[in-house]
């Protein structure tokens, strides 16, 4: 909990991940959290108004029971970002597996629990500190690996995408800037969609979420919709901690399951809007 009973965002870092330890640094060195002088797992806690900067050792994708220890609005998870491209990248991402395999945390054909809100927020304070960080891409990805089980919202927001830049101590500090702000000052926006189709970095998906008036919570890519059947979408809607209204296709980019989605989003009541 957060000062005066106040619900508190919990930001979780792992030391096992370089990039999650340079932002977590930048938290307590560039963003004013404190020492709360409460350990976990004998690491300490910090604290800045209701947000709340947690640590543990292990793959992040994989974390403790962080259920047993908070009850907080939602997870921000601090990661790295690996491509093999190696391009700079800054991403955010929800958590999930469409398939039946779980490869990367999390259980097969299980979603975590997304905020949309949460996650337009944060691009949309990221995308507008642009100049600030020449040479990074900015960019939504397609949901993909753990944590699942949560029963919160669970943000990944990430630097990468190879060691040159999970190092990046100025790129960390305003990833967190962008990050404090968007929770701090945070916006709930009414329209929230779903979407389908496309690559595991959705561009015109990006630029919607940071430039237009929809937020977005799951998405999933090109390659996973041979995975989407009803319960998918079921979860996809439930899972989502808003009302959900709009599909949004890629509509070039659904292969042969155009009409599958298409009727899916048509049983669900979802107006569709092509990206």
């Amino acid at each position: 909990m957060g000062p005066s009973g106040e619900p508190a965002t919990v930001i979780v870092s792992s030391v096992s991940d370089v990039a999650s330890r340079t932002l977590a640094r930048a938290m307590i060195e560039s963003q004013g959290f404190l020492s709360t002088g409460v350990n976990l797992a004998g690491r300490p806690v910090y604290q800045k108004g209701s947000l709340l900067l947690a640590s543990f050792e292990g793959a992040i994708v994989s974390p403790p029971d962080l259920d047993a220890l908070f009850n907080p609005t939602s997870y921000i998870f601090l990661s790295r970002h690996s491509a093999e491209s190696g391009v700079a990248s800054l991403t955010a991402h929800t958590t999930g597996n469409f398939s039946g395999e779980a490869r990367f945390g999390g259980a097969p054909s299980e979603l975590g629990r997304s905020d949309p809100s949460l996650l337009k927020n944060y691009l949309i304070s990221l995308a507008r500190r642009k100049e600030r960080i020449g040479g990074y891409e900015v960019t939504l990805e397609a949901t993909h690996h753990g944590p699942t089980s949560l029963q919160k919202p669970v943000l990944f927001v990430e630097l990468g995408s190879s060691e040159r830049y999970w190092k990046d101590a100025a790129a960390a500090a305003v990833i967190c800037e962008a990050l404090v702000e968007s929770l701090t000052e945070r916006v709930f926006w009414e329209k929230a969609g779903i979407a389908f189709g496309g690559t595991h970095y959705p561009d015109r998906l990006t630029r919607m979420v940071v430039e237009g008036d929809i937020a977005v919570s799951f998405i999933a890519p090109k390659h996973a919709l041979e995975h989407v059947d009803e319960r998918m979408v079921g979860q996809m809607i439930q899972r989502t901690a808003a009302p959900v209204r709009y599909a949004l296709l890629d509509w070039k980019g659904m292969g042969a399951h155009k009409e599958k989605i298409l009727s899916l989003a048509a049983q669900f009541g979802l107006e569709v809007i092509r990206v």
